[in-house]
């Protein structure tokens, strides 16, 4: 007799598990073989079901309506935004489910706790640097132009082109940047200074 009723208990929390493991829509999980789904509730339970009282939850939006099923039973039916998410059951122990970071716990005495999981704040989007012209200039060999700009202490940019054709941009972000064309060379210091020759 005792077997048959540890295979009966198996069988019925097998059935919960299945039945209200998490999905990908968010549904109510539970996380003990306490709770079930008031369809896998039995014809006797239902009738016993006495109303003792709704809940509001942390999140400000999703309800608890707690029932009284029996002597030291309980059951809360979780809804939000008029969907049911699940049932709880407790009987002797606490009963725990969550539904898209809110958390929910029936206790044994009937009381309904819920907290929610704080989000991670998003990073704040760095606003844009507008790059500012502070230097046109000539370098060593007579042809090629410079275009120096600011974009922020220590980080500047520095545009060369020879008769209107893009040839390089130097970036001293921190450390200077070094280049060269045709015997030209370049250096732009991070403070904006630009010093070319021809070798």
């Amino acid at each position: 007799m005792r077997a048959l009723r540890t295979l009966r208990t198996t069988l019925v929390a097998t059935g919960v598990a299945a039945a209200l493991g998490a999905s990908a829509t968010g549904a109510f999980a539970a996380t003990t073989a306490q709770q079930a789904p008031a369809a896998h509730a039995s014809p006797q339970s239902k009738a016993e079901r006495a109303a003792l009282k709704t809940v509001r939850l942390a999140d400000k939006v999703s309800v608890a309506k707690v029932y009284k099923t029996g002597k030291h039973r309980y059951e809360a039916d979780v809804w939000g935004r008029g969907t049911k998410f699940g049932t709880l059951i407790t009987e002797g122990r606490p009963s725990y489910g969550q539904n898209n970071g809110l958390h929910v716990t029936l206790h044994p005495n009937g009381q309904v706790t819920s907290w929610v999981e704080q989000a991670k704040p998003k990073p704040q989007p760095r606003p844009a640097v507008k790059p500012v012209l502070v230097a046109s200039a000539t370098l060593a060999d007579g042809v090629s132009q410079a275009k120096v700009y600011r974009i922020t202490a220590d980080h500047y940019v520095a545009d060369i082109s020879a008769h209107g054709v893009w040839l390089d941009t130097l970036v001293a972000n921190g450390r200077a940047a070094h280049g060269q064309n045709n015997g030209l060379h370049l250096v732009l210091q991070p403070d904006g200074q630009l010093s070319s020759w021809v070798g």
